[in-house]
């Protein structure tokens, strides 16, 4: 084979390093964003209800167990609020091959009660968790749980499970088998198509404790005015601290954060993801500190697009 020796140069590679180099600077600037974990209160407030069922659990081994409904539209970092819950469990006790605290249980679409027993034993470490019907699943999967010693199992995207079945076992006798069998407390998660799942199910209901749904936020109220700003203004100080501009955010004033509180449509981990686009654009424009027209393109070219917006209220500016 023969090589044309001078066919290229150094120079003509050197715009591919100078890209790598910037795409690598921007990632590890997105990465320390996304370690950003805000103390919000609903969040902090869920956690609470959490540890109530667990501790309720706890203390009636053995007895029929409650559930937790917990509603909130996609985005409102219910699941994220899950996973923290779940990671300050196990730093006080670590899950083991003997021992499995809390068991989350995220949901595929149309999740049936045999696939529901799949997944739990799967979760479990069952090696045959697929062999069997779905009545000898539902007995592997109680006795798994009873001997880990789960002390709650957090259903999350609830509303895929598929509770109009035709399978010999409805996926809602399944779970109301489970709480009435005394082996776990429940807490179910999911989006506001779950509310049919709990509406036509009256036994279900029964076995929960008051609801613990989180609704958007309404920018008619003080109170919940005051949240979204306290979110915000949180967030914009983490991103100082972790140094992601050298000069500093001033963007929580009274303008942005109504322009901010339609886009987001209450919805508060819309924010976190508007301003993660933001972020990506500001960096790569050289910014030195994060300023509206970011948020503004983050809305056209991520809100927008994505179907959570339909205007850009930032265009004024």
């Amino acid at each position: 084979m023969t090589f044309h020796q001078h066919a290229f140069t150094d120079a003509d590679l050197a715009g591919i390093t100078t890209i790598t180099e910037s795409n690598t600077e921007v990632a590890q600037k997105i990465a320390l964003f996304r370690s950003i974990v805000i103390q919000y209160p609903r969040h902090l407030e869920l956690h609470d209800r959490l540890n109530y069922l667990q501790a309720l659990g706890r203390h009636s081994r053995g007895k029929p167990q409650m559930g937790l409904r917990v509603l909130a539209p996609t985005g409102s970092g219910k699941s994220t609020a899950a996973e923290t819950y779940k990671g300050l469990v196990e730093n006080i006790a670590p899950p083991s091959d003997e021992h499995v605290p809390v068991l989350l249980l995220p949901l595929n679409s149309a999740t049936t009660s045999r696939r529901l027993m799949v997944q739990i034993l799967q979760k479990l470490g069952d090696p045959t968790s697929e062999k069997g019907s779905e009545q000898a699943l539902q007995y592997r999967a109680v006795n798994y749980m009873r001997r880990l010693g789960v002390e709650l199992l957090i259903i999350d995207e609830v509303q895929h499970l598929n509770y109009r079945s035709n399978a010999k076992i409805d996926v809602t006798d399944a779970l109301k088998s489970f709480l009435d069998a005394g082996v776990a407390p429940i807490a179910f998660l999911g989006t506001e198509d779950a509310l049919p799942l709990f509406a036509s199910n009256l036994q279900l209901n029964g076995r929960l404790i008051a609801p613990f749904d989180m609704p958007k936020l309404d920018i008619a109220k003080a109170e919940e005015r005051s949240l979204f700003a306290s979110f915000v203004a949180a967030l914009c100080r983490e991103m100082e601290n972790k140094g992601l501009f050298a000069a500093p955010i001033t963007l929580v004033r009274p303008d942005v954060l109504g322009c901010l509180m339609e886009v987001a449509d209450g919805v508060i981990g819309r924010v976190s993801r508007l301003f993660e686009v933001a972020v990506e654009h500001a960096l790569r424009r050289g910014a030195i500190s994060f300023e509206v027209e970011d948020i503004s393109f983050a809305v056209e070219q991520w809100a927008i697009c994505q179907g959570f917006a339909k205007r850009n209220p930032f265009r004024a500016y």
